[in-house]
């Protein structure tokens, strides 16, 4: 049976050993390049927003049998395995090396012949991710991965993972850019984990339409008023318990006495025509979009999602019989089949799909 999604990872405070990182590398390489031979870069790039295919080619190379953060070396290996060369560039990374997209997009734009609006459309696109994730989203846990996967045809798919800074669980939150209509109103192709949280504001969920409709209504209004909304939130805070409101619910749009005024000055000067535009605006941090969140209940009586959007394992074992994925799994016995793998590789790799799924299609020669 297919052990789905994030695990509750514990992450490894050592180096995995580089032999498994060389294995790994090995099996992908061939893999990955024999799936775009096979079915061309888009529907690679397609497949990884997918939340269970970068699962898929975790475990055919092994490396769910080790201890080690999957996605963070999966990103790695798929960064040097995937060139612009193979019709699809990886930009990104970890840590400092997420924030090298822009810089890096430009180095692709000559070899694709993307126009400078390209370049800087895809760049806002990057930027628009992660500024959700961390912000839009607010479910405590850090963002520490963002790689960026783009084709000539300018599909892109982008992996994010973030780490809850007490429990060292991860999630994981899949970006497709057929998928995005909107950036701020449930974009995402997926978000994996293992637990779900009792409170997560949630300002890209459908229920929270009203909310981010107040919130840009709210930068017109004079500091004075807002900075009332600390004393409003005692009134509220007492209501909600009356009203029999989880704790949670009621402590996560708490004031901190963090809201950056300036921001909120400028923003009065230059208002944002929309949510998206208000979440794009420099300075616009999680204090500013909770304050926001709390003027939209007080003054507007909109209130946000408090309903943590993540998938668990479980519900992602509910997609088994779906065609969408059983074409993923058809797709990648065909690449390892044609691979340059030797038999006994191959095998070793339908195996561990077969651990997964059961039975694939047999290695032949």
């Amino acid at each position: 049976m297919y052990r789905a999604g994030i695990k509750e990872l514990r992450m490894a405070k050592k180096s995995y050993a580089g032999r498994y990182y060389n294995y790994a590398r090995n099996i992908v390489d061939q893999v990955v390049c024999s799936f775009v031979d096979a079915f061309g870069p888009d529907e690679l790039v397609e497949s990884l927003a997918e939340p269970y295919f970068l699962d898929f080619l975790s475990a055919l190379c092994g490396l769910d049998e080790v201890e080690c953060d999957r996605t963070l070396v999966m990103s790695a290996i798929l960064k040097e395995t995937l060139t612009p060369s193979t019709g699809v560039a990886v930009m990104g990374g970890s840590k400092v090396s997420r924030f090298n997209v822009p810089a890096e997009m430009k180095k692709v734009a000559s070899i694709f012949n993307l126009s400078d609006r390209w370049v800087q459309h895809l760049i806002y696109c990057s930027r628009m991710v992660a500024k959700v994730d961390s912000v839009a989203i607010q479910d405590g846990y850090d963002l520490y991965l963002h790689v960026m996967f783009l084709t000539r045809s300018r599909i892109w798919t982008i992996i994010q993972q973030s780490r809850e800074p007490f429990q060292l669980r991860v999630r994981r939150y899949h970006w497709f850019s057929g998928h995005v209509r909107s950036f701020v109103e449930e974009p995402h192709n997926g978000i994996l984990a293992e637990l779900k949280k009792p409170a997560v504001l949630d300002m890209t969920a459908k229920k929270s339409a009203d909310a981010r409709a107040a919130s840009v209504e709210l930068t017109h209004y004079d500091a004075p008023k807002l900075k009332r909304l600390q004393t409003h939130y005692s009134h509220l805070y007492k209501q909600s318990r009356l009203d029999g409101k989880p704790e949670e619910v009621i402590n996560i749009i708490a004031p901190t006495g963090k809201v950056n005024w300036s921001v909120l000055h400028q923003l009065r000067e230059y208002p944002p025509r929309s949510y998206e535009e208000l979440l794009s605006f420099k300075g616009v941090g999680k204090e500013l979009v909770k304050f926001l969140a709390l003027g939209s209940i007080i003054y507007f009586n909109a209130e946000p999602s408090f309903d943590d959007p993540a998938i668990l394992s479980h519900e992602t074992r509910e997609q088994y019989g779906s065609k969408e994925m059983l074409w993923r799994i058809q797709q990648l016995v065909e690449a390892i089949n044609s691979s340059n793998l030797t038999v006994d590789m191959r095998r070793k790799c339908l195996s561990r799909l077969n651990a997964l799924f059961g039975e694939t299609e047999a290695v032949g020669g």
